[in-house]
C-alpha cells in the first residue's frame, strides 16, 4: 500500500487533507496507524502539516514547497468539502463577495454547522475568522437562502443604486429564492429581515 500515491490521486497539491478526510480513506485502519503514517510522510517532505489536523501536498517551485492559502483551509472547514455544504460567510465578507462594499475585511465572518458558540475569533495560519453557530442548520438545499438572509440582515435596501438593486435580482432569479422559500427560515432571522423584503424594492421579484 502507498499512501502517498493514494492520496495523490484523490487530492491535488496545495489542497487541504484533514485528518477526518484520511479516516475517510482507510475505515479499517486504527487512528495511531494513520497517524504514524501520516508522520512518515510529512518527515519525507511528500506531505506538508499546515497546522492540528491539516495536511497538503505541496508544489516544488523554485523558491521551494508552496505554502498551502489558509482561505482553502477556512472554505473546506466551515463552509464546503466537495458537494457537502455546511456553511457561508457573513459581515463585511459577505457584503464584499456581493460587491456591496469595497472594503476587504481583516477578518473573515463565517457562519457554519461546525461552530457551536453564537461568536469566536480564530487564526487559521496567517487569517483571522471570526466563527458564528448558524440560526438552522445549513444544507445544500438551504444555504443561498439563508445567506439572502443575512445578507437582507446586514444591508439598507433603501440605500442601494439600481446596478446593486439589479446584482441582487440576477441572485434571487439564478438561486430560485422566494417569498416561499424564505417564509420557512423568517422565524429564525430577526423581524427587520421580514419588514425590510416586503417593504423593500425586491418584493416583486421574490413574488413572482
Amino acid at each position: 500500500m502507498n499512501i502517498f500515491n493514494e492520496l495523490s490521486a484523490k487530492f491535488n497539491t496545495d489542497e487541504p487533507i484533514l485528518i477526518e478526510d484520511i479516516e475517510k480513506m482507510y475505515p479499517q485502519r486504527s487512528r495511531p496507524w494513520i497517524d504514524k503514517a501520516i508522520k512518515t510522510l510529512v518527515d519525507s517532505k511528500q506531505l506538508k502539516r499546515f497546522s492540528t489536523g491539516v495536511y497538503y501536498i505541496p508544489r516544488k517551485t523554485v523558491l521551494g514547497d508552496s505554502v498551502l492559502n489558509p482561505r482553502k483551509v477556512i472554505a473546506k472547514k466551515y463552509i464546503q468539502n466537495s458537494q457537502d455544504i455546511y456553511g457561508y460567510l457573513g459581515g463585511t465578507s459577505l457584503l464584499n463577495s456581493f460587491g456591496l462594499t469595497t472594503q476587504v475585511p481583516n477578518v473573515i465572518t463565517v457562519i457554519s454547522n461546525n461552530e457551536s458558540t453564537r461568536g469566536r475569533k480564530i487564526e487559521v495560519g496567517n487569517q483571522s475568522v471570526y466563527l458564528c453557530k448558524p440560526p438552522t442548520r445549513i444544507t445544500k438545499s438551504n444555504f443561498k437562502t439563508l445567506q439572502f438572509c443575512e445578507l437582507i440582515r446586514l444591508i439598507d435596501l433603501d440605500k442601494l443604486d439600481s446596478i446593486e438593486i439589479k446584482n441582487l435580482e440576477n441572485y434571487i432569479e439564478e438561486n430560485d429564492i422566494s417569498l416561499s422559500s424564505i417564509s420557512k427560515y423568517c422565524s429564525v432571522f430577526p423581524d427587520s429581515v421580514s419588514r425590510k423584503i416586503l417593504g423593500g424594492p425586491l418584493i416583486e421579484k421574490l413574488a413572482q
